[in-house]
């Protein structure tokens, strides 16, 4: 995928967990040892099942109660476990190098349902911490992806209207998300980077 000058996109959004990098083995045990961490034992076939489970998912499917899996020791045990691993993100090679070329015309963000700090930490891994990023994560918003939230804050942000936007999603969620906020997306389940 490239980018041509004179393209009428005047930013670029990527999406970060499954776009720029391969993060699903990582994400998966995250939150299987988080799990395990409050007592709770699945499987990662279980875990992989959902694209993304928080605390509320999980408690719903497996019907318990917020006590048993209170939301932030269960982000905390997650969280935790991702730091301590981060040896296996997978970088997209492909994705990096169409990042490299959109910060080449205009500028670019990565939009997550993710924390912030997770994903800058991310793009050190991958090597695209030398970019311009502005980073937009879970605690930036109220209402995370599907909501349109997230990306509309990137557009206030950048002071470029959604319009303008070409954003880079793989979910149903954030393809929703990227739509509805009124930005034009590539969803690369459907376009592969290559």
């Amino acid at each position: 995928m490239t980018y041509e000058p004179g393209s009428g996109y005047a930013a670029y959004a990527f999406d970060f967990d499954g776009t720029l990098a391969d993060t699903a083995a990582l994400n998966h045990a995250a939150v299987q040892a988080s799990l395990a961490a409050h007592g709770i034992t699945v499987t990662l076939a279980w875990v992989a099942a959902e694209p993304t489970l928080t605390a509320g998912q999980v408690r719903r499917r497996l019907a318990l109660l917020p006590a048993d899996l209170p939301e932030e020791t269960f982000v905390e045990a997650a969280r935790a476990h991702w730091f301590a691993h981060t040896d296996q993100i997978r970088p997209i090679a492909t994705a990096a190098a169409a990042a490299r070329a959109a910060a080449g015309q205009a500028p670019v963000a990565v939009v997550s349902a993710n924390y912030s700090d997770v994903v800058r930490h991310g793009l050190t891994v991958v090597g695209l911490d030398d970019l311009p990023w502005t980073v937009i994560g879970r605690q930036d918003v109220c209402h995370p992806k599907p909501a349109p939230d997230a990306y509309l804050h990137a557009a206030r942000l950048l002071a470029v209207p959604p319009a303008r936007w070409l954003a880079h999603e793989d979910t149903d969620d954030g393809v929703t998300a990227a739509s509805s906020a009124g930005m034009h997306v590539i969803d690369i389940r459907h376009h592969p980077w290559h």
